[in-house]
């Protein structure tokens, strides 16, 4: 196989995202830019020069009609939509769009599902009428978000204690004598009991949580930006600047050059070249 360098990478990234995008316009849906990919854009038209993934958003009810999408219809081909809710084994809780002609190697990370060049879908979801319900539910969910980790992380990682490598070895046995797919259903029983319409407050906080990540809807996601990123249009969250401001703080500062290094540990290859040697 042939590796895939950074400058590659990107470019192919490009693609998937304007496919993704694509497909949501089609079906209806409005996909976000979020996290570094919303930074990106807005302070450097496209990717901060020293990261290499690409993060978007979907409110939840698009989120759920994009699992949904991918459920009826199956992948396109090339690419492939995994989640909690199409895969039994994939342990993430939020979905990857994966360019299946790739394949990704990850030192410590282990998803339960083969990986290639991946972009991550996350949903925002409802929290209710108030911060402090907001907060509520984000406190209910993180003790089931601590524990996924135990799923993603590779086994007894070296450098790692022997007191932590056990204890997360102990929760993955247990999450899996319990079932994954029914840990996973608890999740997604306890994210959809505050419903998206109808909350005042909403919140990315699948993953991580934190007082950040409270958002007011009538802010972010009833209205959206469109911004050039690279080579082509990408939507952002109509008070964007409110966003990276709760997120980043002063965001068009740039970092210390000694923290201007890519951060994600992982190699690409392209399998394609496999299948023309033959």
């Amino acid at each position: 196989m042939r590796k895939i360098e950074v400058s590659e990478m990107k470019k192919r990234l490009v693609e998937m995202v304007e496919y993704l995008d694509k497909l949501c316009d089609k079906n209806g849906l409005t996909l976000f830019m979020s996290g570094g990919t919303l930074l990106g854009a807005v302070r450097h038209k496209g990717f901060i020069p020293w990261d290499d993934d690409i993060d978007m958003y979907l409110t939840r009810p698009d989120y759920d009609k994009l699992i949904e999408i991918f459920r009826s219809n199956g992948n396109n081909g090339r690419y492939k939509l995994c989640s909690y809710e199409l895969q039994k084994k994939y342990s993430y809780t939020f979905a990857k769009l994966i360019d299946t002609t790739t394949l990704l190697l990850e030192k410590n990370a282990d998803c339960g599902e083969e990986l290639g060049l991946f972009i991550d879908i996350f949903p925002v979801d409802g929290l209710g009428d108030s911060e402090e319900t907001a907060k509520k539910q984000m406190k209910k969910l993180n003790k089931y978000i601590t524990a996924n980790y135990s799923l993603i992380v590779a086994p007894w990682r070296k450098g790692v204690s022997f007191v932590k490598n056990f204890a997360i070895a102990c929760l993955r046995a247990a999450i899996k004598i319990y079932g994954v797919k029914r840990f996973h259903k608890k999740m997604s029983k306890i994210v959809h009991s505050l419903p998206y319409e109808t909350s005042k407050y909403v919140g990315e906080y699948v993953d991580e949580i934190g007082d950040k990540r409270i958002m007011l809807k009538s802010d972010m996601y009833e209205d959206y930006e469109v911004m050039d990123f690279e080579n082509i249009k990408l939507k952002a969250p109509k008070n964007w600047d409110k966003w990276l401001t709760q997120f980043y703080g002063d965001y068009m500062t740039l970092p210390p050059e000694e923290k201007r290094v890519l951060t994600h540990g992982y190699e690409l290859y392209d399998k394609t070249t496999d299948e023309e040697e033959k």
